[in-house]
C-alpha cells in the first residue's frame, strides 16, 4: 500500500451523487485509503459511510437496497421498525409539507454509520450553508446523521435540524465541491464534481421551465467552482458522465453507478500514475 496521502473531495448533485460509489470502488479495488474526506449534499451521504468504515461495496449493495426497486423502497419505508413513517414529514399547513431532514438521514444511512462527524474512522468534513448569514459552514463535529441532514436540506422542500441554533441548508449552495477542506495535511488532492447541467443546445431547447431553472443554479456552481480552483486546484479532478440525469432521479441507481464506470476508471489510472510519481 502506497504512504501517499490522499484527500478525496465529493460533490454534491442530488441523484448524480450516486456516482460517487463507483469513485470509492476505485479505491478498494488499489487497496488505497484517503486520509481525509470532505462531502457536500449527497457527497456528504457517501462520504459519511465511506469515512466511517463501509466499503464502496457495502455502500453499493446498501444503496441499491435503499432505491433499487420503488416498491421494495416503500416496503422498506414502511417496514422500519426504527423510522415512524409520519416523523418524515414535518407539516406545517395544509399547502406546505416538509420532509424532515433528520429522519430522511437515519433511513438512507447505513447502520454502520458512525454516531458522530468526530468519531469517523477516517477524518470526515461535511458543508452546509448558513442561509441566515449566507456563508459556508464546515462541521467537523457532532451528531453525523443531524450534520449531513443539514447538508442535504433543499428549502422548501427537505428541512434541516438547527444546528446550535443555526438555520442550515444543503452545502452545495456555498461550496459544491469541497476540495479547500482536505488540502491540509495531504500529498494529493482528488475531486469528484457531479454537479451537472453540461447538455446540449438541442437538450436544452426541449427542457422545460423547471429544469431551465435548476440549470440556472448549475451555471452559479461552476462558477464557484471555478473560482475555488483557482485558490486550490486539486491534482485529480473527475467529472463522471451523468449530466443526462435529472436531480431527483434517484431510483436510477443502477444508470448512474453504470454511467460513472468511465470515470471509475480514469481515477484509477491517474491514482496508479499518482503513485507511481509518489514513488510508491
Amino acid at each position: 500500500m502506497s504512504d501517499l496521502r490522499i484527500g478525496l473531495a465529493l460533490g454534491g448533485g442530488a441523484a448524480r451523487g450516486i456516482a460517487h460509489i463507483p469513485m470509492i470502488e476505485a479505491f478498494d479495488e488499489l487497496g488505497l485509503k484517503p486520509t481525509r474526506i470532505a462531502g457536500t449534499s449527497f457527497g456528504a451521504l457517501v462520504g459519511a459511510g465511506y469515512a466511517s468504515g463501509l466499503t464502496g461495496k457495502e455502500i453499493r449493495e446498501h444503496t441499491i437496497s435503499v432505491l433499487g426497486n420503488r416498491i421494495d423502497a416503500a416496503r422498506r419505508l414502511f417496514s422500519n421498525p426504527d423510522t415512524n413513517v409520519w416523523e418524515l414529514f414535518d407539516v406545517k399547513s395544509f399547502n406546505k409539507v416538509l420532509i424532515e431532514g433528520s429522519t430522511l438521514a437515519n433511513l438512507i444511512l447505513p447502520k454502520k454509520t458512525a454516531s458522530e462527524v468526530n468519531k469517523t474512522k477516517i477524518p470526515l468534513t461535511i458543508i452546509a450553508t448558513d442561509l441566515t448569514v449566507q456563508e459556508e459552514v464546515a462541521i467537523t463535529s457532532g451528531d453525523l446523521r443531524e450534520a449531513v441532514a443539514a447538508s442535504m436540506a433543499l428549502p422548501g422542500l427537505i428541512q434541516a435540524p438547527k444546528l446550535k441554533g443555526r438555520t442550515l441548508v444543503d452545502g452545495a449552495m456555498s461550496n459544491p465541491v469541497p476540495f479547500e477542506h482536505v488540502a491540509d495535511g495531504t500529498d494529493l488532492i482528488v475531486a469528484i464534481d457531479v454537479t451537472g447541467g453540461r447538455l446540449s443546445e438541442e437538450d436544452n431547447e426541449a427542457a422545460s421551465n423547471l429544469t431551465r431553472a435548476f440549470r440556472s443554479i448549475y451555471v452559479m456552481q461552476h462558477q464557484i467552482i471555478k473560482l475555488r480552483r483557482e485558490k486550490v486546484n486539486p491534482e485529480i479532478y473527475i467529472y463522471p458522465d451523468v449530466d443526462e440525469f435529472r436531480a431527483g432521479e434517484f431510483f436510477k441507481v443502477r444508470d448512474i453507478m453504470a454511467a460513472a464506470k468511465p470515470a471509475k476508471e480514469e481515477l484509477k489510472r491517474a491514482l496508479e500514475a499518482a503513485i507511481k510519481a509518489h514513488g510508491g
